[in-house]
């Protein structure tokens, strides 16, 4: 079925332009966006933004109305209608913008396995990898005539790491411009990239700095590479175990997205964490129950250190108390607020 040439205001879709269609992230959206099939009372369609030397061309009014919709863009442009086709953006109700590079691989041959990947160039190209594509894609929403919802990725660690034993959780309201930390560092710039959407105040675009915490799945993240070490008997805790642990599902991360694609009170910094953060320790143990599995062998700070260096200190033996103040007062509800239950949705799902 093809769909007739109408502007975007008159489209019977609501459309999302989206990057990082594919990594962890992107993948749960699109199989939520499918499962609910509708935002804002209008089908959903997804049009995957694949970076490119050149803009491609596309009036997506013209194209089938399927959910595999690709774009090319360019997000090294000069100019808005060199980053992304004017046209195609007219046509869309938001960009989702989830791509940047993997904080926890390095770029060595070890880099995989995370052993001390933060070098200079890794961090280099964590920061590049999000201050300039959020950057374009902010100048894109900012040249655009219609209001847009611009969704962007950022990370809890926007609060530092010292979140340890007995401390308050924090929410939104709290002031991270003096947070210590490399990815306190990333994602202040991370954030600041986004402002010439918000600045663009004539058209009222809504600008949203989605701060994750770890998503719960054994398709990637955490929890993934902490799988076959922990069903093979060799969990425990890792260096304390005090450490705050601020989490959240696969599934209510994804269905946290649609909730605020469809919440235009939404705005700013949002947590999107599980209401009940925990420690390493009740990690440790909830995985260890959820697989019936020891977990008796402990990762010391000093072990930590030697290995994983700078990212070990700030990722492993490190934490963060978040909480989802602005989505729980925008009414969303939890699925899975426990540790336990982010487990077991992610031992269940496939996402």
């Amino acid at each position: 079925m093809t769909t007739s040439k109408t502007s975007s205001d008159g489209s019977k879709y609501f459309t999302v332009g989206l990057t990082g269609a594919s990594g962890l992230v992107g993948t749960a959206l699109r199989d939520e966006l499918t499962r609910q099939g509708r935002v804002n009372g209008k089908p959903v369609r997804v049009v995957r933004l694949i970076r490119s030397d050149q803009p491609e061309q596309k009036d997506l009014n013209a194209v089938d109305d399927g959910n595999d919709i690709t774009l090319k863009w360019n997000p090294k442009g000069s100019t808005a209608n060199e980053i992304l086709s004017p046209e195609a953006v007219a046509s869309m109700d938001a960009i989702v913008h989830l791509s940047g590079e993997n904080v926890a691989t390095g770029l060595g041959p070890l880099g995989f396995a995370g052993i001390r990947p933060w070098t200079d160039a890794k961090k280099k190209e964590i920061i590049d990898s999000r201050v300039i594509t959020t950057k374009a894609l902010a100048n894109v929403v900012a040249a655009s005539p219609k209001p847009k919802s611009f969704l962007v990725a950022s990370g809890i660690g926007a609060y530092g790491d010292n979140f340890i034993g007995d401390v308050n959780a924090v929410d939104e309201s709290v002031d991270i411009s003096q947070s210590k930390g490399f990815l306190a560092e990333v994602s202040r710039l991370w954030e600041e990239a986004t402002l010439p959407a918000t600045k663009a105040s004539k058209q009222k675009h809504r600008v949203v700095n989605m701060r994750f915490g770890v998503v719960m799945s054994t398709k990637g993240g955490a929890l993934a590479k902490l799988y076959p070490i922990f069903f093979l008997g060799g969990g425990g805790l890792v260096g304390s175990g005090r450490q705050y642990f601020s989490f959240i599902s696969a599934r209510d991360h994804a269905r946290a997205i649609v909730h605020t694609l469809e919440s235009k009170q939404l705005s700013g910094p949002v947590n999107f964490c599980a209401p009940q953060p925990c420690t390493n320790k009740e990690f440790t143990e909830a995985l260890g129950k959820a697989i019936n599995r020891p977990t008796l062998l402990p990762l010391p700070e000093f072990a930590v250190s030697l290995l994983f260096g700078e990212m070990g200190n700030e990722m492993l033996l490190g934490g963060t108390r978040a909480l989802p103040g602005k989505l729980l007062k925008s009414g969303f509800q939890f699925e899975h607020p426990t540790i336990a239950d982010a487990i077991a949705s992610a031992l269940k799902e496939n996402i």
